[in-house]
C-alpha cells in the first residue's frame, strides 16, 4: 500500500514531468501512475526511479494518453458535457471503450463511435421521455434503517443482501473502493457485500459501471445495479436501447453483442456532485492524511468532510471543483430508478427511500418503512441543482460553447427538425376541438419565440422552427394549461383522431367523443412495440382513415325491411352504394354492398326500415404510409366489446411483435398469420374479468 510519502513523491515526479508535456490529460495521468505504482509497492517501498521509469515509457500505462482518436463521443467528453457515468464502456461489442475517470477508446473504431456507445450516452440519447413512459414511474417517500452498519442506515446493502439470499438476483454491481478510489465491483453473495466494508459508504469520486460487463462474462443472468443519477439514466438507456434507437443491439466483429445480463433492479443514490479522485487525493495528502486512514467522506453544508478514526477534516467545497459535467445535471435523486436512496429528509441514521416503480415495491417485503419524510429538504436540493444547471446552460449559450441539449427530450412532444431547429407538438384534444383561448395562447407563444404554427394530419398543433435554447422556456409557457405537450412521437399509443360523431353531425351513429375520452383515459401514451394509431368515425363514411390505422372504429346501423313497406323507393334514392332495390311493393337490401350507414332507416317515410344490427365496425391492423394495408374488419354490438377487443389486440401485439420501432401491428399479423393472431385475441378476451 502507498504511504503519504509515496503519494507526495508521485505527485512531485508528475508535476516535474508535466513541465515538458503540456498535451497530456493531467487527471488521467495521475490516476494511471498511482494505480501502476500501487502494483510496484506490493513488493516494497516505491522509489523515485520507479516513478520516473513509468513516466519515461507511457506504454506501461496500457495507453498512450496523448493520442486523440476520432470518436463520436469526443464532442461530449472534450467539451465537459460528459457525465462520466461509464455507460458507454459497458456496451461496446468490440471492447474498445475504456473508462479511467473519463471514457476513451483504445483503438480506432470502424463506426467512429456512431454506434451503441453513443446511443446509450445520457448526454446524447433522445429517449428520456420514452424511458420514463415505459417505467410508468411515481414517487412514494419513506425512510428506513437496517441492522447493517453503514452510511445513512445501510439500507441499500441490506436490500441487496436480501435479494441475493432470496434468489431475486444472481449478483449486484456496486461501488467498492481501493484506498477510497471508487471501483466497480460485482458481488454474488451476501458475504461479498461485507468483504469490502467500503461498499456501504458514500464515495464522492467518479466511478464506472464496468462490472456489469464482467457480470455478463461470468454468466450471471439477472443483476441489480446501484448507481448515481447519471448512471441510472445510462442504465435505462441500455434497458430500452431497442426502443430509443429503433434497432437491435450492436454486434461486434465476432458477430455478437456485448455480454450484458438482465438489469433486474436499478437503485439510485442521491447526488449533488462528484469529484476527480486525483484532486481529492491531492487535497487529502496536503492534510498529511493517508487515504488508507480515511473511514468516511461526507458533504455537509459548504464543506467536504474527510474523517479518520480520530478526527474530522473539513475541506471547503470552494477548494475542490466538482466534475465539470456535473454542472449540466439537474437530477438529484435518481428520478429514473426503481428506488432512490439518500439521507436528505430522514432522521439521522436512517435512509430516505423513494419508491418509483412497481418493481421497486420489493423493498416493502424486507423493511419496516416509515413515512413523514421531510420532502422539502429533497426539493431544496433539487432546486439547488436546477439553478446550477440553468446557470451553466446560460453560460454555455453566452460563451457559444457546445451543448447537446440532451435534456429537452424529456418532453415527449419535442422533435428534431432541420437546421438545428425543433418542433413542439401538442397531443390532440378529443375530437380535435380547441377552445379559442387555447388557440390564442398558442399563437402568442409562437409569436414570442419567432416560430410558426402547423396543424398536422392527425389534428395536432405544432409550433415549428423553435430554437433549441428556447424549448424549455416555451414548454414552461403551457405549464398551467390543459393542452398537453406530450409524447405524440415514438413507440406508444398515439393521439386518438375522432370525427364530430352523432353529437355534432347529422350522419353520426355513435358518440365518438365519449368513446375517445374513455379510451384516451386508459391508453394515452401507453408504450407499444411501435406507434399504435387509432381513429374513430361516427359512420361508415369514415371521414378519417379508420380502415388504414392500427385500430379503427366506425358506427354502423344495418337495415332490414318491415312488412309495412309499400315500395315507395325513398330508401333506394338515398342509398349511396346502390345496395337497395325496389321490387313491387317492397325493398330488398343487398348486404354484400350495404355499409351500414343507416340513411335508409332515417329516410323511410313509412318507418318500414328497421334495425337489423347496430353497433361498431372495427378495423384491426390497418396501415398507411410506405404501404397501404386495410385492417381486418370485425363487427361488435357494445362499447364493452370495443374496449375488450382493443385491450386484447394491444396486449397480444406487444407480446408477439419483434423489431421495436420497425414492426407495426399489420406486420405482426402478417408474420404470425391471421388465424393465430386472432385466436390469441379471442382467448385473451375470454379471460377478461369485468
Amino acid at each position: 500500500m502507498l504511504t503519504v510519502d509515496d503519494e507526495k513523491l508521485i505527485n512531485k515526479c508528475i508535476n516535474d514531468f508535466l513541465k515538458s508535456e503540456k498535451s497530456i490529460d493531467v487527471a488521467d495521468l495521475k490516476v494511471k501512475v498511482w494505480d501502476y505504482a500501487r502494483i510496484l509497492s506490493e513488493d516494497g517501498k516505491i522509489t523515485e526511479d520507479d516513478i520516473r521509469e513509468i513516466l519515461s515509457d507511457l506504454t506501461l500505462l496500457d495507453k498512450d494518453i496523448s493520442i486523440s482518436r476520432d470518436w463520436a463521443l469526443n464532442k461530449i467528453v472534450d467539451t465537459d458535457l460528459c457525465a462520466k457515468c461509464g455507460t458507454c464502456s459497458v456496451v461496446c461489442p468490440n471492447d474498445l471503450v475504456k473508462f479511467q475517470e473519463r471514457p476513451y477508446i483504445t483503438e480506432n473504431c470502424l463506426r467512429k463511435g456512431n454506434g451503441m456507445c453513443m446511443e446509450v450516452c445520457p448526454r446524447m440519447v433522445t429517449g428520456a421521455y420514452d424511458t420514463r413512459n415505459r417505467l410508468d414511474s411515481f414517487e412514494e417517500y419513506h425512510y428506513a434503517k437496517s441492522d447493517i452498519e453503514g452510511q445513512s442506515g445501510g439500507v441499500v446493502t441490506k436490500l441487496l443482501q436480501c435479494l441475493l439470499d432470496d434468489g431475486e438476483i444472481d449478483g449486484a454491481v456496486v461501488v467498492g473502493a481501493n484506498e477510497w478510489k471508487p471501483v466497480s465491483m460485482i458481488v454474488t453473495s451476501a458475504e461479498g457485500l461485507f468483504k469490502n466494508s467500503n461498499t456501504s459508504k458514500s464515495k464522492y469520486a467518479i466511478s464506472s459501471l464496468q462490472a456489469i460487463r464482467k457480470a455478463g462474462e461470468m454468466g450471471l443472468e439477472k443483476i441489480a445495479v446501484v448507481g448515481l443519477p447519471c448512471q441510472v439514466a445510462g442504465l435505462r438507456n441500455i434497458q430500452y436501447h431497442k426502443y430509443i434507437s429503433k434497432h437491435g443491439t450492436e454486434r461486434g466483429k465476432n458477430g455478437k453483442p456485448a455480454k450484458i445480463p438482465k438489469i433486474e433492479y436499478v437503485f439510485g443514490l442521491f447526488c449533488t456532485e462528484k469529484f476527480e479522485y486525483s484532486q481529492l487525493a491531492d487535497k487529502i495528502n496536503s492534510l498529511d492524511i493517508s487515504m488508507n486512514d480515511v473511514v468516511k467522506c461526507d458533504v455537509k453544508g459548504k464543506n467536504f468532510i474527510v474523517s479518520t478514526a480520530d478526527e474530522d477534516y473539513p475541506i471547503g467545497l470552494n477548494e475542490i471543483k466538482a466534475s465539470a459535467g456535473c454542472l449540466m445535471c439537474r437530477d438529484f435523486d435518481g428520478e429514473l430508478a426503481d428506488i432512490s436512496f439518500g439521507d436528505k429528509g430522514s432522521p439521522d441514521g436512517f435512509s430516505t427511500v423513494i419508491i418509483r416503480t412497481d418493481k421497486g415495491r420489493i423493498i416493502e417485503k424486507y423493511f419496516n418503512l416509515h413515512d413523514d419524510v421531510k420532502v422539502d429538504e429533497i426539493e431544496f436540493m433539487r432546486n439547488f441543482k436546477q439553478k446550477r444547471f440553468s446557470r451553466e446552460v446560460s453560460r454555455r449559450h453566452d460563451s457559444d460553447e457546445y451543448n447537446s441539449y440532451y435534456y429537452i427530450w424529456r418532453h415527449g412532444g419535442v422533435g428534431a427538425a432541420q437546421n438545428s431547429k425543433v418542433y413542439v407538438r401538442f397531443r390532440t384534444t378529443i375530437g380535435g376541438y380547441y377552445n379559442p383561448e387555447t388557440l390564442m395562447k398558442v399563437c402568442e407563444v409562437a409569436d414570442k419565440f419567432n416560430s410558426k404554427i402547423k396543424l398536422t394530419s392527425r389534428e395536432e398543433i405544432e409550433i415549428q422552427d423553435v430554437d433549441l435554447c428556447d424549448v424549455e422556456k416555451l414548454v414552461a409557457e403551457f405549464e398551467n394549461d390543459d393542452i398537453l405537450i406530450n409524447g405524440t412521437e415514438g413507440p406508444l399509443f398515439r393521439s386518438i383522431m375522432a370525427c364530430p360523431g352523432e353529437e355534432h353531425c347529422n350522419l353520426g351513429l355513435i358518440d365518438t367523443n365519449e368513446l375517445a375520452c374513455e379510451i384516451e383515459e386508459n391508453y394515452a401514451e401507453k408504450p407499444a412495440n411501435y406507434k399504435f394509431k387509432m381513429g374513430i368515425t361516427g359512420c361508415p363514411n369514415r371521414c378519417l382513415a379508420v380502415t388504414t390505422t392500427d385500430f379503427g372504429i366506425n358506427g354502423i346501423k344495418i337495415p332490414k325491411t318491415a312488412d309495412n313497406c309499400n315500395g315507395c323507393g325513398r330508401c333506394q334514392d338515398v342509398c349511396k352504394v346502390d345496395a337497395i332495390e325496389v321490387r313491387g311493393d317492397t325493398s330488398i337490401t343487398n348486404y354484400n354492398l350495404c355499409v351500414g350507414c343507416g340513411k335508409c332507416i332515417r329516410a323511410c317515410p313509412n318507418e318500414a326500415k328497421k334495425v337489423k344490427f347496430e353497433g361498431y365496425s372495427i378495423f384491426i391492423g390497418g396501415k398507411g404510409g410506405r404501404e397501404t394495408i386495410i385492417g381486418r374488419q370485425l363487427n361488435v354490438k357494445t362499447k364493452q366489446e370495443v374496449y375488450d377487443t382493443l385491450e386484447a389486440v394491444f396486449e397480444i401485439y406487444n407480446e408477439l411483435s419483434i423489431k421495436p420501432q420497425k414492426e407495426r401491428l399489420a406486420h405482426t399479423i402478417q408474420r404470425v398469420g391471421d388465424l393465430y393472431f386472432f385466436n390469441m385475441v379471442e382467448e385473451y378476451k375470454k379471460n377478461l374479468i369485468h
